[in-house]
C-alpha cells in the first residue's frame, strides 16, 4: 500500500518543474525590464543632454550677437541730440533713418529710443503701420532696468508688433544723468524653426515656467508648473496677467495628468491633449544670464518598443535554453534506460570486432596519414604560389595608393582645423575631395579584387582596354623598380575576349613577371605586347629582350614544377597553361628569331566580327 507521504512526494515532482518554470519566467520578465527600461531612459536622456547642449550653444550665439548693440547705440550723438531736443523733426528723421540703418546692418528684428519718462522718440520701424513712436513702455521691465543704470534683459510679446522677442536695453547718460534708453529687439523664431527631431521638442520658459519657445506652436504660452505640482498656483497666473508680459496672450498650463522623476533626477511628465499626448523625459539646464530656463522634452515612445524587443529575445533565449534543458535530461534519461541494456551487447561486439579489424584500423590510419600528408604539401604549394603573385601585386597596388593617401591626410588635417576655427561651411569642398580620392583609391583597388575573386568564368568577358590597364596598375611598381618598358598598343582596346579579368590578369602578369626575371641583368629591359585579332580569335604575345629559352626548357616549360630559375616553386606557368585551356584557348612558347623568348596567349574572342 503507498504512503500518503509518498503521494505528496510524487505530486511534487509532478508540479516541480512547471512551477520552476513560471518563476523563472517571471524572474527574467522582471529583470529584463527593469535592465532595459534603464538602459532606454539612460540612452533617451543622453541624445536629450546632447541636443540641449547644442541648442543652448546655438541660442547664446544668437544672444550674444545683438547683446552689446543697445550700449552702442547709447553713445551715439543722433539719439542724444534727439534727447535734447525731441520736437526736433530734423533730429528725429536722422535718429529713425539712422536706427532703420543699424537695424538691418546687425540683423536685429527692432531697434528704438525711449526718453526717461518711457515715450519712445524714435524707431527703425519708424514707417511701418504698426510703428513703436510715441509708445509707452514704462511698465516694461527692461526700461526699469535701463533706467536704474543696469543693462536690461527680458523676453516679452511685443503689445504692438504681436511678435515674440529678447529685449536688450542700456542707458543713456548725458552729464552723469538718465536722460533716455537704447533698445534693440531680437527675434528667435528662427532658431525653432530650424529644429526637425520629431522625438524631441525644444522648451524655453521663462522664470515662472512659461513656455515662450517651442517646437510645437500650440505649447506656446503654457505653463510648466515647477516642483513637482500637476497644476500651477491660481496666485501666479493672476502675477503673470498683470505684468502684461504676454499680453493679449492666453496663458494656460499644459495638460499634465502624471508626474514621476527618474533614479538620476529627470522629471517624467505624461500629458494629455489631442496633439501632445504621451509620455516625456524632461532635461532642462537653467541659464541665468538670460533668465531663461531652456528644456528637451524627449518622447518616450522608442521605450516601448526597446523594452518589447528585448522582453521578446529575452524571454525567447530563455524558453530555448528551458527547452534545451528538457531535450537533455530527457536524454539523459533514456540514454540511462537504455545503458545497461546495451552495455553486454556493446562489449561482445567490441570484442569480436577488436581483433578482425585491427590490421584493418592500421592500415586505415596510415592511408588517412598519407593523405593529410598530401592534401598538406598540396595546400602548401597553392599556398606558396598565391603569396608569389600577390607579392607582386602589393608592390604595385602600394605605389599608387600613396599619393591619394597623402592628400586625403591634408584634406582631413584642414577639416579638423577648420572645425576647430568655426567654419563648417568650408569642410564641405575638403569632403568633397576626400571624396574624389576615395572614389581614386577605389579604381586602383579594383584589378586587386578581381584577381583575387574566385568565381565561375562561364560567361564572363574581359575588353582589352581593361586587361591592359589592371596589368598596368598590378604591374606599374615593379616596371617602374626595373626601370623597363612594356610596349602594349592600344589600336585593339575594344576588343572584348572570352574569360574574366581575374584569370586573365593572373597570366599575364605571370609571364610579364617571368620576362622580367629573364631580363635581370639587362638595364634597360623591354617587354613588347602583341595584339592581332581574326574574326573568331585573339593572339596576345609577350616577348622579352633575355637569353631565350633552351630546347629542354621549351620541351618541359609548362610541366608543375619545372624551373629554371633558383627560386621559385614552377607553377606559374603550369597554371597559366591549364587557365588558357579552361578558357577554349590555348598557351605556347617559342624563341624569338631576333633574341629573347615570345610567349603566345590565344584566346576567343567575344565581340565577333560581322562576316
Amino acid at each position: 500500500m503507498i504512503q500518503p507521504s509518498t503521494r505528496f512526494v510524487t505530486r511534487l515532482r509532478r508540479f516541480a518543474l512547471p512551477l520552476l518554470l513560471l518563476l523563472g519566467t517571471l524572474l527574467v520578465t522582471t529583470g529584463l525590464f527593469l535592465h532595459a527600461r534603464h538602459q532606454g531612459l539612460a540612452q533617451i536622456r543622453q541624445d536629450a543632454e546632447a541636443s540641449l547642449g547644442r541648442y543652448i550653444i546655438n541660442l547664446r550665439h544668437q544672444l550674444a550677437r545683438h547683446r552689446d548693440l543697445p550700449k552702442l547705440l547709447a553713445s551715439q550723438q543722433q539719439l542724444k541730440a534727439l534727447l535734447s531736443d525731441p520736437g526736433n523733426p530734423h533730429k528725429t528723421s536722422a535718429a529713425n533713418r539712422y536706427l532703420a540703418w543699424v537695424n538691418a546692418t546687425m540683423g536685429a528684428t527692432d531697434s528704438y529710443l525711449i526718453n526717461s519718462n518711457g515715450l519712445t522718440l524714435a524707431a527703425s520701424n519708424w514707417d511701418q503701420p504698426r510703428s513703436f513712436i510715441g509708445n509707452d513702455y514704462s511698465f516694461r521691465p527692461y526700461f526699469q532696468q535701463a533706467m536704474e543704470g543696469g543693462q536690461g534683459r527680458y523676453f516679452a510679446l511685443g503689445n504692438t508688433s504681436r511678435v515674440r522677442g529678447y529685449f536688450f536695453s542700456a542707458p543713456i547718460r548725458e552729464a552723469d544723468q538718465i536722460v533716455g534708453v537704447a533698445v534693440v529687439k531680437v527675434d528667435l523664431e528662427d532658431i525653432e524653426d530650424s529644429w526637425n527631431d520629431p522625438l524631441q521638442d525644444i522648451l524655453v520658459m521663462d522664470e515662472d515656467g512659461v513656455i515662450f519657445i517651442s517646437t510645437r506652436h500650440d505649447w506656446r504660452f503654457r505653463l510648466l508648473p515647477q516642483d513637482g505640482a500637476l497644476v500651477p498656483d491660481p496666485q501666479l497666473l493672476v502675477r503673470i496677467e498683470a505684468s502684461r508680459r504676454y499680453e493679449n496672450a492666453e496663458v494656460r498650463p499644459l495638460p499634465l495628468q502624471h508626474r514621476d522623476t527618474t533614479p538620476r533626477g529627470n522629471p517624467l511628465l505624461t500629458l494629455d491633449g489631442r496633439d501632445a499626448a504621451g509620455h516625456y523625459l524632461l532635461v532642462s539646464e537653467l541659464l541665468p544670464e538670460a533668465g531663461m530656463r531652456v528644456a528637451v522634452l524627449a518622447n518616450l515612445s522608442p521605450l516601448k518598443s526597446r523594452i518589447a524587443r528585448t522582453l521578446t529575445v529575452g524571454l525567447g533565449a530563455f524558453w530555448a535554453l528551458a527547452a534545451l534543458a528538457l531535450f537533455l535530461r530527457a536524454r539523459h534519461r533514456m540514454q540511462q534506460r537504455h545503458q545497461h541494456e546495451l552495455q553486454q551487447a556493446h562489449e561482445a561486439l567490441e570484442r569480436r570486432v577488436e581483433q578482425r579489424t585491427r590490421q584493418l584500423t592500421d592500415s586505415n590510419q596510415r592511408l588517412k596519414q598519407e593523405v593529410a600528408e598530401h592534401r598538406q604539401t598540396q595546400n602548401q604549394l597553392v599556398q606558396a604560389a598565391k603569396l608569389a603573385v600577390l607579392g607582386q601585386l602589393s608592390a604595385g597596388i602600394n605605389h599608387e595608393l600613396n599619393q591619394p593617401l597623402t592628400a586625403i591626410r591634408q584634406f582631413a588635417d584642414n577639416g579638423r582645423k577648420l572645425l576647430e576655427r568655426g567654419r563648417p561651411e568650408a569642410v564641405a569642398g575638403n569632403l568633397q575631395e576626400i571624396g574624389g580620392l576615395a572614389e581614386r583609391m577605389a579604381a586602383i583597388l579594383q584589378p586587386l579584387r578581381e584577381f583575387a575573386r574566385q568565381r565561375d568564368a562561364d560567361g564572363a568577358h574581359t575588353r582589352l582596354d581593361q586587361l591592359r590597364q589592371g596589368v598596368r596598375v598590378l604591374m606599374g611598381g615593379e616596371l617602374e623598380k626595373r626601370h623597363a618598358g612594356l610596349n602594349w598598343p592600344q589600336e585593339h582596346d575594344a576588343v572584348v575576349v572570352t574569360g574574366d579579368p581575374g584569370r586573365l590578369e593572373q597570366v599575364l602578369v605571370n609571364l610579364i613577371g617571368n620576362a622580367l626575371q629573364a631580363m635581370a641583368d639587362n638595364p634597360s629591359p623591354r617587354i613588347d605586347i602583341g595584339v592581332t585579332t581574326t574574326a573568331e580569335r585573339v593572339t596576345l604575345t609577350v616577348r622579352d629582350q633575355g637569353p631565350g629559352l633552351s630546347e629542354q626548357a621549351l620541351a618541359h616549360i609548362f610541366e608543375p614544377f619545372f624551373t629554371t630559375k633558383s627560386t621559385g616553386l614552377g607553377l606559374g606557368l603550369s597554371i597559366s597553361h591549364r587557365i588558357a585551356e579552361s578558357l577554349g584557348g590555348q598557351l605556347t612558347a617559342a624563341n624569338h628569331p631576333d633574341g629573347g623568348a615570345v610567349f603566345t596567349l590565344v584566346l576567343n574572342r567575344a565581340d565577333k566580327e560581322p562576316a
